[in-house]
C-alpha cells in the first residue's frame, strides 16, 4: 500500500476551472504539496527536486519523463479562472478572476549538484495557500493523482469540496464549463456528457475516498439539464445550497 501524501487546496481553486491535461493537474499538486510540505509558500522561488517531481507525477516507467515535465510545467503558466475569490493582498471579493500558477520554471542543478525543478509560484497562489479556513484535504497519493483523465480529476477534486453532502446538483452548462469542454465537441449532446460524466464517476468510486458516488436519474429544472451526483448517501446534508448555487452559476455568469 502507497503511503498517503495529503495536499490542502483552497475551495475557490477547486471549484475554479482550467484546461490543464493529467500530466499538468499531476505537476500542480507536486506544487502544493512542496509548498506546504516545506512551508515554501512564504518565499519567492522553490526548488523542488527532480527525481520528487518524477515519482510524484507517477513517470517512474516513462521514458520521456523530462518532456512531459516540461510540458506539464508550460500548462502550468496558463491561466486558470476562480470564481468567488477573496484577493489576499488586496482584501477584496472578485466574482471572477483569472491567474497562473507559475511565473517561472527551469531546471537546474542546485549546490549538491542534484537536478531541480527551480520555479516561481504566482504571488496569488502563493498568498491564497496562507488563509485559514475553507481548505479541501486530498490524498494526492495514493488518489488524486492515480486518476486517468483530467476529468476524473477535476470532478474528485470539486466532489470532495462538498464531501459532507448526499448530493450535488450540476447543470448541463455548468458540467460544461467546470470540465472546460468546448460547446463544439460531441459533448454539447446531453447523452453524450452523460457517458463522460458516467464514466468518470465510476472511476472515482472505484479509486478515491468517494466510493457511493454515481449519477443519479438526471432530470430537467427551468428547461436546464440536471446532473444529480451523489456523494456521500449517508449525509442528511443536501449540498449547501446557498454555497453551491454561487459556486455553480459564478462558473457561466455573464456579465
Amino acid at each position: 500500500m502507497k503511503k498517503k501524501v495529503t495536499i490542502h487546496k483552497k475551495n475557490e481553486m477547486t471549484r475554479g476551472t482550467d484546461d490543464y491535461s493529467v500530466m499538468g493537474k499531476r505537476a500542480l499538486n507536486t506544487v502544493y504539496w512542496a509548498m506546504q510540505k516545506h512551508k515554501m509558500y512564504k518565499h519567492d522561488y522553490m526548488n523542488i527536486r527532480f527525481s520528487t517531481m518524477r515519482k510524484m507525477m507517477m513517470l517512474e516507467s516513462d521514458q520521456r519523463y523530462v518532456e512531459t515535465i516540461k510540458d506539464a510545467l508550460r500548462e502550468l503558466r496558463q491561466p486558470m479562472e476562480i470564481n468567488n475569490f477573496y484577493h489576499p493582498i488586496l482584501e477584496e471579493h472578485f466574482q471572477w478572476f483569472t491567474c497562473s500558477v507559475l511565473d517561472e520554471a527551469g531546471f537546474k542543478k542546485d549546490e549538491n549538484g542534484e537536478w531541480v525543478v527551480h520555479c516561481k509560484v504566482s504571488t496569488i497562489v502563493r498568498y491564497t495557500m496562507q488563509l485559514k479556513g475553507n481548505f479541501t484535504p486530498l490524498e494526492m497519493i495514493p488518489i488524486a493523482n492515480s486518476f486517468r483523465t483530467k476529468y476524473a480529476m477535476k470532478l474528485y477534486e470539486y466532489l470532495r469540496s462538498f464531501g459532507a453532502s448526499s448530493y450535488l446538483d450540476i447543470t448541463q452548462k455548468h458540467m460544461m464549463k467546470l470540465l472546460a469542454l468546448d460547446e463544439k465537441t460531441s459533448y454539447k449532446y446531453f447523452g453524450d456528457l452523460s457517458r463522460l460524466v458516467e464514466r468518470q464517476l465510476k472511476e472515482i468510486a472505484k479509486k478515491s475516498d468517494l466510493p457511493d458516488v454515481k449519477l443519479l436519474k438526471s432530470k430537467t429544472l427551468s428547461k436546464d439539464k440536471i446532473f444529480r451526483v451523489q456523494i456521500n448517501p449517508k449525509s442528511k446534508k443536501q449540498a449547501d445550497k446557498t454555497e453551491a448555487k454561487t459556486a455553480l452559476e459564478n462558473l457561466v455568469k455573464r456579465f
